[in-house]
């Protein structure tokens, strides 16, 4: 009896000591991002789950993901465009629709897939770049066009972002307003260069910038509008944004898994709840975004603080091809930083 009670001892340990460890921990950028992930999305799926979550902050999301220490991570946030990057390596795990159930109610064009098919990134929010001002100092119709950029009427007045993402979304954007694309961004580099010359500065975080809108130094710049919506929310009521004639630059976020990772059904049960409409607008609500899960409903108050709707959003979203973007990133980088250099000549 005593060797019975004692196996059967050893089999409840060991089987609590498998679910203690079936923890999914993922890693974002510090900040806000991450305190609304750990209160608004972790804490209602561990609660109704009993699946322990984490969050785990890291300066280089993308980074993390190629680092040979990876897999000590269930999920990461990444930029799109940089998740697209990361389908076409051996780096991400990948899931089925039958895994993911919750992805039928996404666009299809921002699940991101592997060659296979398979599911290796999860949208769960987006946010958009417009051209972002000071309305002490600008209007929205002094902003009607991405072209306004190069107006020489704002020599010393703009702002542009490092090349890194300058090369990814303000050169694509400009491309597309001048009747270009993801392929052809040729149309976009003379606006561009407007811009660069218009720049006092290239800022190097969104702090930085922040401290350049409030106090006017900077009059106008393509920014995000989550930083807006943050700003205002903080009583900054004179930082506005625009989306130009031409349309926003629609940027969602992706969560991907790290190949190789542990506790994969667990992982997988996470990640189809981040897919859903509760965790979308949990996470929207407190932190300006938009949900990508077609079925999510935002409270009213909400859509009174960005002053339109999803819907009407949408409807004014610029998706370029990312995977195009992606692949001619570092070209287009080393294009930049020429331009900016022989701008400071």
């Amino acid at each position: 009896m005593n060797k019975l009670l004692n196996a059967a001892a050893i089999g409840l340990i060991a089987t609590l000591a498998t679910s203690a460890s079936a923890e999914v921990i993922h890693a974002t950028w510090g900040g806000g991002g991450a305190r609304t992930l750990g209160e608004f999305v972790q804490k209602p799926f561990s609660d109704q789950t009993g699946i322990e979550t984490r969050v785990v902050e890291v300066p280089n999301t993308a980074g993390a993901v190629r680092s040979p220490t990876a897999s000590q991570y269930n999920a990461v946030t990444v930029t799109f465009f940089e998740g697209v990057g990361l389908s076409g390596t051996d780096l991400l795990e990948g899931f089925t629709d039958e895994e993911i159930p919750e992805v039928k109610n996404l666009p299809p064009e921002v699940v991101i897939r592997n060659e296979e098919g398979l599911i290796v990134g999860i949208p769960t929010y987006f946010a958009y770049y417009g051209i972002v001002y000071n309305s002490d100092l600008a209007s929205a119709e002094d902003f009607k066009s991405w072209k306004n950029l190069a107006d020489p009427k704002w020599k010393g007045k703009l702002a542009i972002t490092r090349p890194v993402y300058a090369a990814a979304y303000d050169l694509t954007m400009l491309a597309h307003a001048n009747g270009g694309d993801a392929e052809n961004v040729e149309p976009g580099v003379e606006t561009l260069k407007g811009l660069i010359a218009n720049a006092l500065t290239t800022y190097t975080s969104l702090a930085h910038m922040n401290t350049l809108l409030g106090t006017g130094e900077v009059t106008a710049v393509p920014f995000y509008s989550t930083r807006v919506w943050h700003l205002q929310n903080e009583g900054q009521k004179n930082i506005k944004i625009v989306i130009p004639e031409e349309g926003g630059l629609m940027l969602a976020y992706a969560v991907v898994s790290p190949k190789g990772a542990a506790n994969r059904e667990e992982t997988r049960q996470y990640l189809n709840y981040l897919a859903g409409a509760e965790s979308q607008v949990a996470v929207s609500v407190e932190g300006g975004g938009i949900p990508t899960n077609n079925t999510a409903k935002l409270p009213q108050a909400y859509l009174d603080t960005l002053g339109t709707t999803r819907e009407e959003l949408m409807k004014q979203m610029y998706v370029p091809d990312w995977k195009v973007v992606w692949d001619h990133h570092e070209e287009r980088i080393n294009m930049v930083e020429q331009l900016m250099s022989e701008a400071a000549k």
